[in-house]
């Protein structure tokens, strides 16, 4: 029997064949052949056969028998397909573990499914080695015999003594089969393969797929003419979904398999330009990628396609349309099938005459050879025709079950009461019959859903959402984006107040659970605690002097600030104690009376705005929860002891204007200066609903303690002189205002100032040294241990917890004033003295949770009573604050790099952790945080009435859309959705906010030069992100020449940074770096990426060319100079050429100058030669675009690579974003500039004032600095990190490097 005829044979359970009779059968027929091409490499039919063979060998001596579970940890290559073949032909199924899938999710599929043995890649092993549970068998598969397959790898610390053993010399623990037994074929009904698909239970399920099953699956795909010897597949489709494995197994029916890079099936640019490469004529896509490729206009040029197959989602018919009239010559074919019916249970050839112009969807078309469909009502009984019923599947294809699941398989595998002995799959899926006999998919019968092409369970993604220790409860829903009309994910969530505190508990609003809709912003934009304009008009109005502040003023009022960016520098049990003393006493004063006028306005500017230029929102003297400032300064003279020159009467104090305004009477018989506070309202209720009156009273604290610290200098003291409510009637102000109290301003006394506080210390384990974790209670200059126990974590507010996690301390404040009225301002004043002195000592402070007079304590307050109860000491108001090491760099920052840590809210940060542990595409794109989630009678979430709800219908942040409205825009448009693969692009969209990176920039300028015929330069994003603001650019046509200084951090103060990218010369990778700084941060381009430029030939002439540009931003020193990796060495040469010409360097940080070690062998046979024979040189070159030094790509990159145009050639196929010009442009700089090196005549002239850094990256090389002296007339600082070369720059990083960077000594 030929290998056609056996695949096309009727199927016979008694004389059925399994797979691997399948593709032998087409060796032995067509041994020459290609059955798969991937990364420049061919197997033919024989080869693969041999290499199965070779591998099973292997398995069958480490015990592998029919029916055993193997895993195949692998990427898209050769190895995936011979490891798939080698488990097969073993006897053994297959388990595809994708490595794109969360490790965590790989580890649960390797543990739930028992499999003993992985099989991997080398470049794979030592991760798998980290995941795998302890006694895993790791194999490294080769390509074919002829590529050394090496040994089993042991599972890594910990595991059993045998792992290290040679493969064969033990079995696998728990088989009964050892190794030296003969090893059975499979058979039949033998498992072929496991896949793991969505699970209601929170947790993955795997499927068990047996050979008959796929056989006749393949067997329809050929005798339908969907696979066969004139087909050419493309492997796509990640190997763990189901979809994937008939593109995997199409060598069985003698199709040639190209198996796509990793990442394709993102990337539809890269697709097509692989079926165009390799005259691909089989493809299957989903819906969502269907129609991202007919957006493409590379589309048309895809002529070799005879057969497209949609499936995963419902088909529109607009979207069929539209895919038959891009591909004229190829048939569109509608696929549906759950993974428990072994892949595609049912097909529809799409008919160009029936699509019409009607909406709605394809149908899902006709059984499958061996496959019965039923539509049946709830008790299994046929619906009347054209009715709508769930549908049930049988026959052939069926799954086993469900691996190691009984209970679940008996639940989703009926008997059919139709047919006795058969079983049915229910699907979930609702379906009726068309009248031409065809299925029509109406929706689902429960809670899973087929979104951007996967089938997802809701519940696994509400459960996994539940396991966040903050979430209480949660569901996910799906809902239409009300801005793009597409399926949206959300996960709504109830927070558990144990585990995420807000700062309104039990009566909060919104914008405690989400930042994204920027409430409190806007809010701290509008002044709320000002006096409005039309409320002062017609009161007169006293100018006050100082209207300008002194440095000092602006120097305390910046360092003053909420630290939350602890540093990793050791606290000493002296640091605190110096933190908590009391206050000395100040100098007695001469003077009798208050302050002039004059001496008034100095001291009143310290409670007014100060500004700058990195911030968006002003800086104050003092604190204010939530940053509102609703609390009002006051001033009453009358009598004597009041300021010369200013009359009688009750002032307002403005602090945007810097001046004094009357609004009332003194009262009679006063003293001399009065000062009184008040609390506005309105500013503060829409962000706080309770604990008003405390976090007001807070407020006036910290303002105290401004006048306690600016006072003493000018002989006065500030003293309590009561409260008296009859005071607000004469401050004029609205009934539902808080009078805080009134103190009184008169010389000093020379008494020490009395402290109303008690402080309570407590030390995290092993961050504090001298002091052992626990809680310490301050008394007398000395620290007294009362109890183990802390203030945790959860029991701060939770946006705070990550804060707490860097904290190295935390101090409780307890309010003993006699006077109620004074508790929870003392409260504010400590904490206000506690930050002015922490600042000397590097110490930084940020207020993390505090009691309530009205019933809402925060956790940590509660917490600190309970453990003042069980050491049997009163409790009293209290204010907790956590601690931990600042630098001297933060605390001369004037930005706003303390406050971004605040940026995000429960829901962002649940989000953030989520995409962390799932798939990409069960990431939800909202979470929701409500008070709580709408409940049915029997106590289940209302999915129905929370898909209702007007929040979860909403629009997501990110703006409303604008049309874009000129032809340009227009244009424009079409070429940015395009290089960001999104539809419904508004005018307003900022390129690197929605997601733009390097290779999108660089391939959207490309595009828009060739497509409007300008030459932009690269760098013109960063210039112009918004799409309004590049159409303008593209209008005005070339304009003025572009800088090469990219500013990647705009709107700040201070002096700029100007920073060397790596090799290449291309800054995009130092945008995280840039924003980061809180000063103006500009990349240096290199000269000769953008056309028509051609690198400089020396190291002096290209620092002598970015100098100008340099000269240009800021044409007088100090200079600030940072370079990262190749760029250190252009830094460096900048910097001497600086001081040649007289200025002065302030800083010169040289960031991972050495490069990443590769092939040390190489290198030390060629040295630093640019040439394309040296493999140290083409790593480099190669890492330059793929930013990495390892992995199959560059493997394929160093086999196939021989010259420039090669190289040129081989990276467009990778990244056909990147123009073939660009690619050569970049490798003729890294060509020209890789070869730099100074001699020793030339390190020896150069002598540098400037202080310099090293940064070393972990792997990393010696620098050209390194085992050099003398050039640097101090020695440098050098800094280690644990990130490597690459990392550092990344999310993953860069945290690191931006501490080291802002915590260097003396900075």
């Amino acid at each position: 029997m030929t290998a056609q005829s056996a695949l096309l044979a009727p199927y016979d359970t008694r004389t059925a064949e399994c797979l691997p009779d399948l593709l032998r059968a087409q060796a032995a027929e067509r041994p020459d052949a290609t059955a798969v091409v991937a990364d420049g490499e061919r197997l033919g039919f024989r080869q693969l056969e041999a290499a199965a063979d070779a591998l099973a060998d292997r398995l069958h001596h480490l015990g592998v028998r029919a029916d055993d579970c193997v895993g195949l940890f692998v990427e898209p290559s050769l190895e995936l397909m011979t490891g798939v073949w080698g488990i097969l032909c073993a006897g053994a199924a297959y388990l595809p573990l994708s490595p794109e899938y969360p490790e965590e999710r790989i580890r649960y599929m390797i543990e739930s499914s028992r499999t003993g043995v992985v099989v991997t890649q080398e470049h794979l092993r030592a991760r798998l080695a980290e995941l795998a549970p302890q006694g895993t068998r790791i194999l490294v598969a080769g390509a074919h015999p002829g590529i050394p397959a090496g040994r089993t790898a042991p599972p890594g610390p910990g595991a059993p003594p045998d792992a290290h053993a040679e493969p064969g010399a033990h079995p696998i623990p728990g088989q009964s089969h050892g190794p030296g037994e003969p090893a059975p074929g499979p058979h039949p009904s033998s498992l072929a393969y496991v896949v793991f698909t969505s699970g209601s239970t929170g947790r993955p399920k795997g499927v068990m797929i047996e050979h008959r099953s796929i056989v006749s699956q393949l067997r329809w795909l050929g005798a339908h003419g969907h696979l066969g010897p004139g087909t050419t597949v493309l492997q796509k489709t990640p190997m763990s979904f189901d979809a994937a494995q008939w593109e995997i197994l199409a060598p069985a029916a003698g199709a040639r398999v190209v198996m796509g890079a990793p990442g394709i099936h993102r990337d539809p640019e890269r697709l097509l330009a692989t079926v165009r490469e390799h005259g691909v004529n089989t493809l299957q896509c989903v819906p969502t990628l269907l129609q991202a490729l007919v957006e493409n206009e590379e589309l048309a040029g895809c002529t070799s396609l005879r057969r497209v197959y949609s499936g995963g989602e419902p088909l529109s018919r607009r979207l069929a349309r539209s895919v038959l009239t891009a591909l004229p010559q190829a048939s569109l074919v509608n696929l549906y099938g759950p993974t428990e019916c072994t892949i595609n249970a049912t097909a529809h050839l799409v008919d160009p005459g029936d699509l019409g112009g009607e909406a709605g969807s394809v149908p899902i078309g006709l059984p499958v050879d061996h496959t019965r469909c039923f539509v049946l009502d709830e008790d299994l009984a046929p619906v009347e025709p054209g009715a709508t019923g769930e549908l049930h599947l049988a026959g052939v294809q069926l799954a086993r079950g469900y691996l190691h699941r009984p209970d679940l398989t008996a639940e989703r595998f009926v008997s059919s009461p139709h047919l006795p002995g058969e079983r049915l799959y229910r699907t979930g899926d609702l379906v009726h019959w068309n009248p031409d006999g065809t299925l029509q998919c109406t929706g689902r019968a429960d809670n899973q859903v087929k979104l951007r092409g996967y089938r997802v369970e809701l519940d696994e993604i509400a459960l996994a959402v539940e396991e966040h220790t903050w979430v209480r409860r949660a569901a996910a829903v799906v809902t239409g984006d009300p801005r793009t009309g597409r399926p949206t994910l959300v996960a709504c969530v109830e927070l558990n107040p144990r585990e995420a505190a807000l700062m309104d508990q039990g009566n909060h609003g919104g914008h405690h659970q989400s930042k994204a809709g920027r409430v409190q912003v806007r809010a701290q934009l509008s002044d709320p605690g000002v006096r409005t304009a039309d409320d002062l008009a017609g009161r007169p109005v006293v100018a006050l002097p100082g209207r300008r502040e002194t440095g000092r003023q602006r120097r305390e009022t910046f360092a003053r600030k909420t630290y939350r960016c602890y540093q990793d520098g050791p606290v000493t049990r002296d640091e605190l104690l110096a933190l908590l003393a009391p206050r000395p006493a100040a100098p007695a004063a001469r003077r009798t009376d208050g302050p002039d006028l004059s001496e008034l306005g100095t001291i009143l500017r310290w409670f007014g705005q100060f500004h700058s230029e990195e911030r968006l929102l002003p800086k104050y003297a003092y604190a204010s929860p939530g940053a509102l400032y609703a609390t009002q300064l006051y001033l009453e003279t009358g009598g004597t002891g009041g300021p010369a020159g200013l009359p009688s009467g009750v002032y307002y104090y403005h602090p945007v204007e810097h001046t004094l305004v009357r609004v009332g009477d003194a009262a009679a018989g006063g003293p001399g200066l009065t000062v009184h506070f008040l609390g506005r309202h309105g500013a503060i209720e829409p962000v706080y609903r309770n604990n008003i009156q405390e976090v007001l009273e807070f407020e006036a604290g910290h303002m105290v303690g401004v006048f306690e610290e600016v006072l003493p200098g000018y002989g006065l003291a500030i003293r309590p002189l009561g409260h008296h409510r009859e005071v607000q009637d004469r401050l004029d102000v609205a009934p539902e205002d808080h009078y805080l109290g009134s103190f009184a301003i008169g010389p000093e006394d020379g008494l020490a100032p009395p402290r109303r506080t008690e402080l309570l210390i407590q030390a995290h384990p092993g961050r504090v040294e001298g002091l052992p974790a626990g809680q310490y209670r301050y008394a007398d200059g000395e620290l007294a241990r009362i109890s183990d126990a802390l203030v945790e974590s959860r029991q701060v507010i939770a946006i705070n917890q990550q804060v707490y996690r860097r904290a190295a301390f935390g101090i409780t404040a307890l309010g003993r004033a006699e006077q109620s009225w004074l508790a929870y301002l003392d409260l504010g004043t400590e904490l206000h003295h506690l930050q002015r002195r922490g600042v000397a000592l590097g110490l930084g402070l940020m207020s993390s949770g505090y009691s309530s007079k009205s019933g809402h304590p925060l956790p940590s307050a509660r917490r600190i009573d309970a453990v003042l109860t069980e050491c049997g000491i009163a409790t009293a108001p209290s204010y907790f604050f956590l601690g931990g090491r600042v630098g001297e760099e933060q605390i001369r920052s004037e930005g706003m790099v303390e406050d971004a840590v605040h940026m995000k809210g429960p829901a962002e940060i649940v989000r953030d952790e989520l995409a962390a542990l799932l798939p990409d595409y069960m990431v939800p794109n909202r979470v929701l945080v409500l008070d709580e989630l709408p409940l049915t009678a029997n106590g289940k979430v209302d999915l129905k009435a929370l898909a209702a709800r007007e929040e979860v219908r909403g629009t997501p942040a990110g703006g409303p859309f604008v049309a874009p409205a000129t032809p340009t825009e227009q244009r424009l448009a079409g070429a940015w959705a395009a290089a960001l693969k999104y539809p419904d692009v508004s005018a307003a969209d900022e390129f690197f906010a929605v997601g733009g990176n390097s290779l999108s920039a660089v391939a959207l300028i490309n595009r828009v030069n060739r497509e409007f015929g300008t030459r932009l330069p690269m760098q013109v994003l960063f210039a112009a992100p918004k799409l309004a603001d590049l159409a303008a650019r593209i209008d005005a046509g070339a304009g003025e020449p572009a800088s090469r200084l990219v500013p990647l951090h705009r709107g700040a103060t201070g002096e700029p940074v100007f920073c060397w990218p790596g090799l290449g010369g291309y800054p995009m990778n130092l945008r995280l770096l840039g924003g980061r700084t809180g000063r103006p941060f500009y990349g240096v381009q290199a000269y000769g990426l953008n056309a028509g430029e051609t690198p400089y030939p020396t190291v002096r002439e290209t620092a002598a060319a970015d100098l100008a540009e340099i000269r240009r931003v800021q044409p007088a020193g100090p200079y600030t100079l940072w370079g990262y990796s190749f760029g250190a060495r252009v830094a460096f040469e900048t910097a001497w050429q600086l001081e040649q010409a007289g200025e002065r360097v302030a800083d010169l940080l040289l960031i991972c100058p050495g490069n990443p070690e590769v092939r040390r062998a190489d290198g030390e046979r060629y040295g630093r030669e640019s040439s394309y024979r040296n493999p140290a040189y083409l790593t480099i070159l190669y890492s330059v675009f793929a930013g990495s030094i390892s992995g199959p790509g560059l493997e394929a990159c160093l086999a196939q690579v021989r010259d420039e145009d090669g190289f040129t050639a081989f990276v467009h196929h990778r990244f056909p974003e990147l123009d073939e010009e660009l690619i050569r442009r970049i490798t003729r700089i890294v060509g020209e500039t890789y070869e730099f090196e100074y001699s020793f005549r030339e390190l020896a002239e150069r002598r540098l004032a400037a202080p310099v850094t090293i940064v070393k990256a972990t792997g990393d090389e010696y620098a050209f600095l390194e085992g050099r002296s003398g050039y640097s007339s101090a020695p440098p600082t050098v800094l280690s990190l644990a990130g490597d070369h690459y990392g550092v720059l990344r999310e993953q990083g860069i945290d690191e490097l931006v501490t080291a960077i802002h915590g260097r000594p003396g900075r």
